[in-house]
């Protein structure tokens, strides 16, 4: 009797373990695309935010903010996603997307980042979009560091505060959702 009751034990085991043998990976297709193995250390990021820090104080900033950056990974039919590398300094605009999906990794500094809510002080007037300071009303605010990881989906409102003599340095995926 005891081996009647052992044998559905036995036979769970062996199932499992040929369970185990099977790859899931044995049916990914294999398209080697060795020019885009990217990396980024810190030395690269440092190099980078003294190239956009230094357009900021030339007065290239986007709209005459605070605010540059490189793409360094463009979308293609293929790759659903662009990366940036940002600096930011100062004041910067409110900002919404239609279809982009945007994930902030900091690499140096910190603020606070509002996400949500509704865009105020615009003025429809012609005036440029230089000349004017919008905020977010009733946005949920978010401090971030070094380190810290942000997702903001596509149409939703977000902002990035930096105190007075603060900036942020950081990678942005943006993540397409038709492409």
């Amino acid at each position: 009797m005891r081996f009647a009751s052992a044998l559905p034990v036995v036979a769970c085991l062996v199932l499992a373990s040929g369970l185990e043998a099977q790859d899931p990976f044995g049916a990914v297709t294999v398209e080697q695309r060795p020019d885009e193995y990217v990396l980024w250390d810190a030395e690269a990021f440092a190099e980078k935010k003294a190239v956009l820090s230094g357009r900021i104080a030339d007065g290239d900033g986007i709209w005459g903010t605070g605010f540059a950056f490189d793409r360094v990974l463009q979308a293609t039919d293929y790759r659903p996603h662009n990366i940036s590398i940002v600096h930011r300094e100062g004041y910067t605009q409110p900002e919404i997307h239609e279809e982009k999906w945007d994930l902030y990794v900091v690499v140096d500094g910190s603020g606070t980042i509002l996400v949500g809510g509704q865009r105020t002080n615009w003025f429809d007037d012609g005036r440029p979009m230089e000349d004017q300071r919008p905020t977010l009303t009733g946005a949920q605010a978010f401090e971030v560091t070094k380190g810290d990881v942000m997702h903001v989906p596509a149409r939703v409102w977000h902002q990035l505060l930096l105190d007075e003599g603060q900036s942020m340095t950081y990678m942005l995926i943006n993540v397409m959702e038709s492409w």
